[in-house]
């Protein structure tokens, strides 16, 4: 029922890829969910032969889940398991920063914590968290077949208030095109730009040869049938929206044109579905049984047989 394929033709892919975003862990999702998550990509990975695994950000649901011994360790050994399969390739999102329980605007964010812990889960050397504040050219993953960029973007650029002003744009313009050369100065590799949000995207020019993959919207909030029925459009439905101080949601936002998961070859980028599709503090969380608990992507073969195959199960 929810099954999917698209087509995405990008020359020189050999490898297997599986993509997932927007885990959201806390205590919920801890006792609802992750262990048939697991138990889906490891058979996922085992069927396709997976060479790597992408995590696009959103982790945590909040900072607070750092805060508690077991599950930290629940998260850890989720990880942990995934990378005797492949690497796991992490980048860092807003929700991994910022304390969310109360809603965004009456949210703190304290990326240090993050960051702190990431430095014990990176021991792991099949687990690589990409992000510049982890030192110098910590944002690059580099293994002389695929290249990949992990942009970790400013905190202007996750605003807890409607409007994305122009210090946004120009904070994302100066950092994507500070880093952006990093990507493809090397050579005779497979390029990838991983990132959290799309949001941004379509203010730069991306090189063709990179392949772009972000997470962060949830794929709008609405069931993925509906979004098939509307497939004559790239544009999307809505996205994740911002909180009032009660931590709920007073407004939603439409998806830029183009700002979608549909990639061509002009546009050469993805935007994934949400594994947990609605954030557990959202006041929607009871309606998420509606939703596929699993939702991820395979990335496979090259040339014209390039695929992107989205898949989602109920759990």
């Amino acid at each position: 029922m929810y099954g999917q394929e698209i087509r995405w033709n990008i020359p020189g892919r050999q490898r297997k890829i599986l993509a997932f975003s927007d885990l959201h862990f806390c205590k919920k999702v801890a006792k609802r969910r992750i262990g048939v998550i697991l138990a889906t990509l490891k058979r996922v990975c085992q069927e396709e032969k997976i060479d790597y695994i992408f995590f696009l950000g959103d982790l945590l649901n909040s900072l607070e889940v750092l805060n508690d011994a077991l599950l930290r360790t629940q998260l850890k050994m989720f990880l942990t398991e995934l990378a005797e399969l492949a690497p796991v390739i992490i980048v860092t999102g807003n929700h991994d920063l910022s304390y969310y329980s109360a809603g965004a605007n009456r949210g703190m964010m304290c990326p240090w914590q993050w960051y702190r812990w990431i430095q014990t889960l990176v021991r792991n050397k099949r687990i690589h968290v990409l992000d510049a504040a982890l030192g110098l050219d910590a944002e690059v993953f580099d293994d002389g077949v695929v290249r990949i960029l992990g942009m970790s973007l400013p905190e202007v650029c996750y605003p807890t208030t409607v409007a994305e002003g122009e210090d946004s744009v120009k904070a994302f313009r100066g950092y994507a095109y500070e880093v952006l050369p990093k990507l493809t100065s090397v050579k005779d590799r497979e390029y990838y730009l991983l990132l959290h949000s799309p949001s941004f995207l379509p203010k730069i020019e991306l090189d063709s040869q990179i392949a772009v993959l972000a997470g962060h919207m949830h794929n709008g909030l609405v069931p993925p049938i509906l979004d098939e029925i509307v497939r004559s459009s790239d544009r999307g439905l809505v996205g994740p929206g911002y909180y009032d101080r009660n931590g709920r949601k007073k407004s939603y936002i439409p998806f830029a044109h183009g700002a979608r998961y549909r990639p061509t070859e002009q546009r050469s980028w993805l935007t994934l579905n949400s594994c947990a599709h609605l954030p557990p503090e959202s006041w929607l969380w009871g309606l998420d049984g509606i939703f596929p608990a699993v939702s991820y992507t395979v990335i496979t073969g090259e040339g014209p047989d390039m695929s992107v195959s989205g898949r989602y199960f109920w759990c």
